[in-house]
């Protein structure tokens, strides 16, 4: 196969399964009363346990000033608590309220079971194998400069 055709079939691919996987999670979010960008706040907030604004800006790869909009919109509606460090009140971190872990943890729910649902799909013997391949893009995806 030539590059330029794998290069074609690789983009496709990756269009297709970033607008099912968009779709599910817009879904997903939404019925929760949340964009999906503040579903994704949520998760990462609950994942690293208090990041500061400019770790969660480099996990989500958001502006600083996109980011607080939404953090703002959160804090409104408390989810997310904004925590000024003692010692330098530039350092903010972000930590979940009890009710935006449960709106995590809702989300989380329902995103696992539709996760549940496209590998019980996918053959047992095969899983170990997706998930590899989905570790080894992500990989790569890093180690590349586009755009």
């Amino acid at each position: 196969m030539n590059n330029k055709h794998e290069s074609h079939q690789f983009r496709q691919m990756l269009q297709i399964l970033i607008r099912r996987f968009g779709l599910l999670e817009k879904e997903g979010a939404q019925c929760c009363g949340v964009t999906l960008v503040q579903s994704h706040i949520l998760f990462e907030v609950g994942r690293a346990h208090a990041p500061s604004l400019n770790e969660l800006s480099s996990s989500l790869g958001l502006d600083n000033s996109t980011l607080s909009r939404h953090i703002q919109g959160l804090v409104e509606r408390h989810l997310v608590n904004r925590v000024q460090s003692p010692t330098d009140r530039r350092y903010v971190t972000i930590t979940l309220t009890d009710e935006g872990k449960q709106y995590e943890e809702d989300i989380a729910m329902q995103m696992n079971g539709y996760i549940q649902e496209i590998l019980s799909n996918v053959p047992v013997e095969k899983r170990g194998q997706v998930l590899e391949s989905i570790d080894l893009l992500l990989e790569a995806m890093q180690n590349s400069s586009c755009c």
